[in-house]
């Protein structure tokens, strides 16, 4: 047999069966390697047999039996879930707030509506006053929406549901082309104007008048268009400046 220094080892524990030690024995009366290593074994394995041995206190059983009979209960499962439980909102609300996310939810919503065989406002009117006149009465502030831009004019209105927000939504169109304004409530964490591609449309997210609007098309110049005319619109209803 060849050189296995593991079954000289096992030959020195004395964990080989009888034919596998007849066979290191007989290897061993062959092999001054093996033979030496099973001899520092031995030797390394009585020092380790020689050394004192500590006492344990006498009362070690009686106090490990003690402990388990009576050792603490588990905390209970809500101190350790309520700060997962917080944890986890905050980090919702961290992730609601982002622009790329509200920007992907504001042109997904865009799709689902304009893509439907018909529009589904509950308001119907070209009129900038009676939209803004509708959602005021349902507790919900607008901008003053333009009544029409680069041949978008305005068509309709209504709520829609993006994820737990309702937002506004505010509909222009054309024969070819096609423009939202949402109205999104809720906290959203941008300082300036956030534009970004999603779903192959335009999406650009900026402050007007203390609210936040989204403006979603296919059309970039269309946004562009939209977005200049909200500032032309706020800025002529600020106040004057005091002289």
């Amino acid at each position: 047999m060849s050189c296995d220094p593991v079954r000289v080892t096992g030959y020195v524990d004395g964990a080989l069966g009888p034919a596998e030690r007849a066979e290191l024995e007989a290897h061993l009366g062959t092999c001054p390697s093996c033979r030496a290593q099973a001899e520092q074994e031995r030797a390394l394995r009585a020092r380790l047999l020689s050394l004192p041995h500590p006492e344990f206190p006498k009362a070690l059983e009686s106090t490990v039996r003690a402990r388990l009979v009576y050792a603490p209960r588990p905390r209970r499962a809500w101190r350790v879930l309520l700060p997962l439980a917080a944890m986890l909102v905050l980090a919702l609300l961290w992730v609601r707030g982002a622009p790329g996310l509200i920007a992907t939810q504001l042109a997904w919503d865009h799709g689902h509506c304009f893509g439907k065989e018909k529009l589904p406002a509950k308001v119907w009117s070209s009129d900038p006053a009676v939209i803004e006149r509708w959602f005021e009465d349902q507790g919900t502030r607008v901008p003053r929406a333009p009544e029409s831009v680069l041949g978008l004019t305005l068509v309709g209105a209504r709520y829609c549901m993006l994820m737990d927000r309702r937002v506004a939504h505010i509909y222009y169109a054309d024969r070819e082309h096609r423009l939202s304004m949402h109205v999104v409530p809720g906290p959203v964490r941008f300082r300036w104007p956030q534009r970004r591609e999603s779903m192959g449309r335009t999406v650009q997210l900026l402050h007007n008048g203390g609210l936040t609007v989204g403006l979603t098309s296919e059309q970039p110049d269309a946004v562009d268009a939209f977005a200049r005319a909200l500032s032309v619109q706020t800025a002529d209803l600020d106040p004057p400046p005091a002289r």
